[in-house]
């Protein structure tokens, strides 16, 4: 073979090697692109706080409550990593039951277990979005609270809260990307909840109007999974809810007979409200 025939084919073989790899950078591109969008939001602690309730027990020193209530969470949250991470708006459904026993005159420990169920709006962005859903997953939560009684009208307390998931969210889905096959899945990992605040109220007779500021520390690990052309890329990052102070406001109202209804509403990044039926024994 001729020199110049033999420099031909080295340059044809460049040539064409040069092409494969710039096929596979464009792939490789596209996967982190893929993932860039795929890895949106999630985070943190879902917060399975459910509701505060006035300083003041419901049930008599030494005695116990019992008490079942309903809570719809609305947030906002914001991811570590703002590079490759969205933030998101995250909702719950938070049904849960509560003992609490009144250790001394006008304070209570109080013990909750329940289930809290996800949605995450557009967590998936394929070329179409698509929703972050899972269902109930267990959760405790633990608390203390006590009022100082300024008048018989009048009384504040300080009160402590926390809350952890029992399980993981997770949910798979698939869609196209740039028109990729594209399979992900998203996984919200020990979510954690704490609650600092202190409540004023004000007994109307037998009824009792309350509000208060607090602080709040929300947290989850997320991890996201994409694969597309038989190409697997993962991630993860911290997610927390925005801001961490917020206020809460709400009434007990007697029933008779042990009863009492509470109604809750809180302000954290959104707003979330509560109910629950308690009964003191």
């Amino acid at each position: 073979m001729e020199n110049w025939e033999k420099a031909e084919v080295i340059r044809v073989i460049f040539l064409f090697s040069t092409e494969i790899f710039k096929k596979e950078e464009e792939v490789m591109k596209k996967m982190a692109l893929i993932v860039t969008f795929l890895i949106l939001f999630m985070a943190g602690n879902i917060t399975y706080a459910g509701q505060f309730g006035p300083p003041e027990p419901v049930a008599k020193e030494g005695k116990i409550s019992l008490g079942l209530g309903y809570s719809y969470y609305s947030a906002k949250w914001k991811p570590k990593d703002t590079e490759n991470w969205d933030k998101a708006k995250v909702t719950q459904n938070q049904a849960f039951i509560r003992g609490s026993y009144c250790f001394i005159k006008n304070w209570e420990a109080y013990l909750g277990i329940g289930g809290a169920d996800i949605k995450v709006n557009d967590a998936f962005d394929f070329n179409s979005s698509e929703d972050f859903k899972d269902s109930l997953k267990p959760f405790g939560t633990i608390g203390v609270k006590g009022v100082f009684n300024i008048t018989p009208e009048l009384g504040v307390g300080p009160f402590f809260q926390a809350s952890l998931l029992f399980s993981d969210y997770k949910d798979e889905k698939t869609g196209t990307v740039f028109g990729i096959p594209v399979s992900a899945t998203l996984k919200y990992k020990n979510p954690w909840d704490i609650n600092l605040g202190v409540g004023f109220q004000c007994k109307l007779e037998n009824v009792i109007l309350y509000a208060g500021p607090f602080a709040y520390w929300t947290r989850a690990k997320v991890e996201a999974e994409a694969t597309a052309l038989g190409i697997t890329l993962t991630d993860s990052t911290t997610y927390k809810e925005k801001n961490n102070v917020g206020g809460f406001a709400g009434l007990r109202l007697p029933l008779g007979k042990g009863f009492n209804v509470e109604v809750e509403g809180q302000l954290k990044s959104r707003f979330s409200a509560g109910g629950s039926l308690v009964y003191s024994f």
